[in-house]
């Protein structure tokens, strides 16, 4: 199929000084809410540096398990079979995979690739090697086996989703964590092709594993300044999809034209995270007054006009509630009470002067607190702008802090910032993943140190205790048990406020593909297009 809208697409890259190949036969295009920070195909760095193609399109892992329903996809690896005492795993690698240079795929790149972020600690964001993996071997040409030296069952979800990089290529690079892999050489559908700040595309992979995918020739990503700008490409018919949290959908969308439409599953929640590094927020009377001024529907209201629904005050995902969340959890929460919360302070030492602004333990009057939110990104500064609104009767001023992505994203693991909104930077089949990954040591770091997901910066003794517990037992009983005390030392400690649920903002325009994912057909958890999981609505698109 010629697409009607890859013309634009081309001029658009002339114009941006990109030479592209001769025209496929179909391009999906994304509208991307942010611009590109550089060339840079490195998997191990980050989806806040690296391009968004890196590991939805080009690299591939092992395999996937989906967040959304707990299924196994198998990708480069066929089977894994656990030892009988949980400290081996064996996996079996997929035969006759190549890289797009030609040269073949097989275990010994997969033991390369867990190796190679061990000898550089500093690209492994997941913490594999924090957590149990004690060696990672290649016995046979299809074989990986990976030792622990103690039991961490759902580690699993993270072994399976390590890009894997070809050993012939990668042995050979001398600063992994500044290199940028502008030529990148994957197992993927896609290959890398062009690129400007503006405008990039990657190209069918002719030799991909997967016979007949994927569907379409090309994917190519459209920078814009925001969500509005990208939206607007949707409702011009100048792309095919968005990652994009659109101000009521239905009204803005939806209704606008016959093959607008949108798909959002809920799978994580957004979270004003508190830095509790700095003060006042290092106190927690302070952290729990501030979560009890804040009307949670109202936020979720203003920022997606009822598409989005409020998220529970734990901050699991919704769908994970009834069977993980504790009873006891029940009366932790803080209740939204303006004037409970206005005591509150007072009572923990920050009093109000005759101005009503709110002081300090000093006596000093506290500053304007910035709340950091994602350039463009009208949902979460329409939190931040009704967060502000609902902080003044406290006495306490805060003005929006817009950061470009990879900037937000660094001050944020930096701990450069005073308040700030985000997803959770972790999700799995259960709540663990969110815990572990936003309150662990191993992903948390001083100020100025940068965290891969510990973005409130807070650790706790006994919720780390909990949570290495948890890893280390496949019995449920026991595991529902930790849960419990995790759950509740979270809440009581308030590193974060949970907002609003986080869904998958997928905005869709229908009139040149098929095969997106929805709530009949739901492949994947909705992630956006950065993602691995993402891999498989590209690779399930298909022109009409």
């Amino acid at each position: 199929m010629k697409n009607p809208i890859l013309s634009t697409f081309l001029i658009s890259g002339l114009l941006f000084g990109v030479a592209f190949a001769a025209e496929p036969k179909s391009t999906f295009i994304i509208a991307a809410t942010h611009p590109f920070s550089g060339k840079n195909y490195n998997p191990y760095t980050g989806s806040a540096n690296h391009l968004a193609p890196t590991v939805s399109a080009i690299y591939e892992s092992l395999f996937y398990i989906s967040p959304r329903d707990g299924k196994v996809n198998w990708i480069l690896g066929t089977k894994y079979v656990w030892s009988k005492d949980n400290k081996t795993l064996t996996i079996t690698t997929r035969p006759g995979v190549k890289w797009t240079d030609g040269q073949a795929f097989d275990a010994k790149d997969v033991a390369f690739s867990f190796n190679f972020i061990k000898a550089n600690p500093a690209l492994d964001l997941t913490g594999i090697w924090k957590s149990g993996v004690s060696s990672v071997k290649a016995p046979k040409a299809n074989t990986v086996v990976i030792s622990f030296d103690k039991v961490n069952v759902p580690f699993l979800y993270y072994i399976g989703n390590l890009p894997i990089v070809p050993e012939h290529i990668w042995k050979g690079v001398k600063d992994p964590v500044t290199f940028t892999n502008e030529n990148p050489v994957g197992t993927g559908p896609f290959i890398a092709e062009s690129y400007s700040p503006q405008a990039l595309r990657v190209l069918k992979n002719p030799k991909y594993w997967m016979k007949d995918r994927p569907y379409v020739d090309a994917v190519a990503w459209m920078a814009t300044n925001g969500n509005d700008a990208a939206l607007m490409m949707l409702l011009k018919d100048k792309a095919d999809y968005s990652f994009n949290a659109v101000s009521d959908p239905d009204k803005h969308y939806k209704a606008k034209g016959p093959n607008n439409d949108y798909w959002w599953p809920a799978f994580n929640a957004n979270f004003l995270y508190f830095n509790t590094l700095k003060a006042p927020f290092n106190d927690v009377a302070f952290r729990r007054a501030i979560a009890g001024a804040l009307d949670t529907k109202v936020i979720t209201q203003k920022a997606y006009a009822g598409a989005v629904p409020v998220t529970d005050n734990s901050g699991m995902a919704l769908g994970q509630v009834k069977q993980w969340k504790p009873a006891a959890a029940n009366v932790l929460g803080v209740k939204f009470d303006t004037s409970a919360a206005d005591k509150a302070l007072s009572a923990a030492g920050y009093k109000k002067n005759s101005a009503g602004q709110r002081l300090g333990k000093d006596g000093k009057p506290l500053p304007a607190f910035k709340i950091l939110v994602g350039s463009g990104w009208t949902d979460f500064i329409t939190m931040a702008q009704v967060i502000g609104e609902q902080l003044k009767p406290l006495g306490i001023s805060t003005s929006i802090d817009q950061q470009v992505y990879s900037s937000y994203a660094g001050s944020f693991q930096t701990a450069n910032f005073d308040m700030g909104v985000s997803w959770g930077w972790g999700y799995g089949p259960t709540p663990y993943y969110l815990y572990n990954q936003a309150f662990s040591p191993d992903y948390s770091a001083p100020a100025g140190k940068t965290a891969s997901s510990n973005l409130s910066h807070f650790t706790d003794p006994q919720l780390t205790k909990a949570l290495n517990a948890f890893a280390a037992t496949s019995d449920p009983v026991q595991q529902k048990k930790l849960m419990g005390t995790i759950v509740t030392t979270v809440m009581k400690n308030q590193p974060w406020v949970p907002l609003t649920a986080r869904v998958g903002f997928n905005v869709y325009n229908r009139a040149r593909f098929s095969g997106f994912a929805d709530e009949s057909n739901p492949y994947y958890e909705g992630n956006s297009d950065e993602t691995t999981g993402a891999r498989f609505m590209l690779i399930n698109v298909k022109p009409k």
